[in-house]
């Protein structure tokens, strides 16, 4: 017999359901506009501009590579490969037993590659036709992902890099080489094309659940940075991130905040972001049923801040959700202290 409180958050689910949709996260580009060139390319154009003395990343390729540190065997994804440099230097360096994807979201610089690499006789070359906001690889399918003068590209930022998250191994690490962007220094292309500066990718790439492993000096109009998959929780097992940040992932759509009181205590008062998910209902709806209950609720494409009253039972909540997939960061603030830090009651 289910519990009067699972009753109660059923009816909750159904008014949830017909009233407050399900947000799928980030749902505006953050530069809108700046893919159009790659909207059906000219390809032998690219070729001439990407594959040219003077390009820096082409000047250092074989430097670019070998801070990569690919073993044969390995399995890697270029992340917006373009016209292919990189996948196929990278193609040899992991040999017969390797992989390498090929990932862009223009068809034409996909299949230009597959060609070349045909034309090479590499045989270790998948191209992959990607989508604004996911790179399309399956789960745990490689172990670098590489992103060369391409993160700048990414018109939703912490969706594609999730979908890096989640198509990295254990152990897996992602290679990032991208533009200086500084005010006095930089060439005005990269002040107007390049819409941040490191610290502001840097940031973003943390929030999406990595850590910076160590950093390459080597470039001059470039950065080389090393990331490494984290967990982003505290000893206690709480975020690591900031209210700030909350408020600011909140705000755009990349994080939803889901409370895991009972259905009493939200009566009684609760925040007028969240959604109600309680920690009843994680532990007692059927194990089969669990999916589909808590997708109605929030999405695969989202942060999930949870709270409780007091940042206990969050951690109970957290490994259940982590389990069917999301990416879960239980807070520390409880409902009083949120209230306290500025976030809004409802009504």
């Amino acid at each position: 017999m289910k519990s009067i409180y699972q009753v109660i958050f059923a009816l909750f689910a159904v008014a949830g359901a017909v009233f407050s949709p399900v947000v799928t996260g980030q749902e505006k580009s953050v530069n809108p506009g700046i893919n159009k060139s790659f909207q059906q390319p000219d390809v032998a154009n690219f070729v001439e501009r990407f594959e040219r003395e003077g390009r820096e990343v082409y000047d250092h390729r074989k430097e670019i590579v070998e801070a990569c540190r690919l073993k044969p065997g390995m399995v890697v994804a270029d992340i917006g490969a373009g016209t292919g440099l990189f996948t196929r230097l990278m193609a040899r360096q992991v040999g017969d037993r390797g992989r390498v994807y090929a990932v862009d979201i223009a068809k034409e610089f996909v299949d230009h590659i597959e060609a070349t690499c045909q034309q090479a006789k590499l045989t270790n070359v998948q191209g992959v036709v990607c989508k604004a906001d996911s790179v399309e690889l399956p789960d745990a399918s490689i172990d670098l992902a590489f992103i060369c003068d391409a993160y700048h590209h990414f018109e939703f930022p912490y969706k594609t890099m999730r979908s890096v998250y989640r198509a990295l191994r254990p152990g897996g690490e992602v290679v990032l080489v991208e533009f200086h962007r500084e005010e006095g220094k930089s060439s005005d292309w990269i002040l107007k094309h390049v819409r941040a500066n490191q610290e502001t990718f840097v940031n973003e790439i943390k929030l999406a659940g990595f850590a910076v492993v160590e950093e390459d000096d080597f470039l001059k109009t470039s950065y080389c940075l090393r990331f490494k998959k984290s967990t982003r929780k505290t000893q206690s097992g709480h975020t690591a991130d900031s209210l700030a940040d909350v408020k600011r992932m909140l705000a755009d759509k990349t994080a939803v905040l889901v409370d895991v009181r009972e259905p009493m205590e939200w009566d009684a008062g609760h925040l007028a972001a969240a959604k109600l998910l309680p920690l009843s209902t994680l532990r007692n709806e059927p194990t089969e049923q669990l999916p589909a209950t808590v997708s109605k609720i929030v999405s695969r494409d989202q942060i999930i801040y949870c709270h409780c009253r007091s940042g206990g039972r969050v951690l109970v909540a957290a490994p259940i959700l982590e389990k069917l997939g999301y990416d879960v960061r239980p807070l520390t603030a409880g409902f009083d202290s949120l209230v306290k830090a500025g976030f809004k009651t409802a009504d």
